[in-house]
């Protein structure tokens, strides 16, 4: 899957790219990330410059449409743009599904005060929120969502069933407890059911509590 990430900052990507699964699907070939620092597509009459004081006066500094656009009309293919910003649908697991479809991504991250509206209103296909809260730049949420996105590529996974039971898999439900060795620790114990080796009994249970957890949060 190609993701095409439009940033100020792709030096931020490199340590969720240089470890752990990220690493392994760059070298299987299962993921293709290409950049775009947008400073390099800024007006030629503003080197590096690529925000500026918002119409109708405020605080804070807006990012220009012009290094956004060039940014994009530079890149190789045409997917769907993300563009992530606070008032953006907020993302779920159903999302995530949708997104991990599809053969590319194009990612864009917000800064400064904002973005000027006509890169929403022309160059977006989903506007896409992690929450009620607010980061300083939008590389955390794609970071995020990359993640998200990149661990149901088929073969990303140690395994393709490792998401299947996983929380949210199901719309509103979240995953039973987990265990491991040892069965005992201090007076903390692990349920006996699950020790018990009647597979029938710990898939009810697993169940079971599953439907508690999700009913609780």
């Amino acid at each position: 899957m190609v993701f095409q990430i439009l940033t100020l900052f792709p030096e931020r990507y490199r340590y969720f790219l240089e470890s752990g699964l990220p690493s392994r699907g760059l070298k299987k070939a299962l993921l293709e990330l290409r950049f775009r620092q947008l400073r390099h597509f800024a007006d030629p009459r503003r080197p590096g410059r690529v925000d500026d004081l918002p119409y109708g006066g405020g605080p804070g500094m807006v990012l220009e449409v012009g290094p956004i656009h060039r940014a994009l009309n530079s890149l190789p293919d045409t997917y769907p743009v993300v563009f992530f910003t606070p008032r953006g649908k907020r993302l779920n697991q159903q999302m995530v599904r949708s997104f991990a479809s599809l053969p590319g991504l194009t990612l864009l991250s917000g800064y400064f005060e904002g973005v000027d509206e006509r890169v929403a209103q022309n160059l977006v296909d989903y506007e896409v929120s992690l929450g009620d809260f607010v980061l300083g730049s939008g590389d955390s949420a794609a970071i995020c969502f990359l993640e998200s996105v990149s661990r149901l590529i088929p073969g990303f996974m140690g395994s393709d069933q490792s998401h299947v039971e996983e929380s949210h898999e199901a719309e509103g439900t979240l995953e039973y407890p987990q265990y491991t060795r040892p069965p005992k620790y201090m007076d903390w114990e692990v349920p006996p059911i699950l020790l018990s080796g009647d597979h029938g009994k710990i898939a009810k249970w697993r169940k079971e509590q599953s439907e508690l957890k999700s009913r609780n949060m």
